[in-house]
């Protein structure tokens, strides 16, 4: 009998898991996939919207692109669509690039990826990050978990690295709801915005990535445009710019030459948290040029070399 209650319970989590298939969406905007970096899992279907600017998305000459036995990823040329589906069959981490304004080869400029696992019988109800004494506070509720291990906890200061800064043991075999925290304590006070996630592993060695979610950092000091890279740069390039933005909306930048003259001016779009955007120096003659930048009332200047 027990050995028939277990073997519903096994089937109750896996038709549970089944049908966790979504629909993940990345905005494509001006110079920047928004999110740049997400976790799906294998079903799932990640939607390219095309907001605005002359892009595409593409895994086509990405050096590790795609998984053994995955399918290409291509939106068509540039511009030619307003949104793109792809569903997801192999584990695995997926980059792609606009194939105008991000380079395959080196993976700089516009560029973005997601990671593919597989579900596991750990069912995740819920995953936030909130605050305690100003330090980011994890907490985490399973509804049931099944041949659970643990909890890797893992953070980057990007939204694109991650590294494991702890484990946090699962109850194992549960069919009621778990909860978990965890306190990062050792957070650098120069990082604006923080990222995190959990893989959830089992005792086979399979992993599960959950959402990503992302901490304000309210001691660090307000900064906007926090690296050019890379400085100096060499022609044809594209000059990277990393740059944070409380809210959605616009970087306004403009580029002056040694003479005064501006020689660049464009928008790049903003989401809440660390953004990326992209410079073309093609056209510019060798010399040291001169960038401001203003966004929501900041303003901040930054020096580059051309050769």
């Amino acid at each position: 009998m027990k050995k028939i209650y277990y073997f519903l319970f096994v089937l109750a989590i896996l038709m549970s898991s089944h049908v966790r298939a979504a629909i993940v969406v990345i905005s494509v905007t001006n110079f920047q996939f928004s999110p740049a970096n997400v976790n799906v899992n294998v079903g799932d279907i990640v939607r390219f919207n095309f907001v605005s600017g002359f892009h595409n998305a593409t895994t086509n000459a990405v050096p590790g692109g795609l998984s053994a036995g995955a399918i290409a990823l291509f939106s068509g040329n540039p511009g030619s669509a307003s949104s793109y589906d792809y569903t997801v069959t192999v584990t695995g981490t997926y980059k792609y690039v606009c194939e105008i304004h991000g380079d395959a080869a080196t993976f700089t400029g516009m560029v973005g990826q997601f990671t593919a696992s597989v579900v596991v019988p750990i069912i995740l109800k819920q995953f936030n990050v909130g605050t305690a004494f100003k330090k980011p506070l994890l907490t985490w509720i399973t509804e049931t978990e099944l041949n659970a291990a643990y909890f890797s906890v893992r953070s980057s200061t990007d939204a694109v690295h991650f590294k494991e800064i702890a484990r946090v043991s699962a109850a194992g075999n549960s069919t009621t709801q778990q909860s978990y925290r965890f306190t990062d304590n050792d957070i650098a006070a120069n990082n604006k915005f923080i990222y995190y996630e959990l893989a959830m592993i089992d005792n086979d060695g399979r992993q599960q990535l959950s959402d990503i979610k992302m901490f304000k950092n309210t001691l660090a000091k307000t900064k906007l445009v926090t690296l050019l890279s890379p400085n100096p740069i060499s022609r044809p390039g594209q000059l990277m710019v990393y740059f944070n933005s409380e809210k959605k909306g616009m970087l306004k930048v403009k580029v002056f030459n040694t003479e005064g003259k501006m020689v660049y001016d464009t928008d790049m779009e903003a989401i809440p948290g660390l953004n990326s955007g992209h410079v073309h120096v093609c056209n510019f003659t060798a010399g040291v040029y001169t960038l401001f930048f203003s966004m929501d009332g900041m303003k901040e200047m930054k020096k580059v070399v051309v050769n």
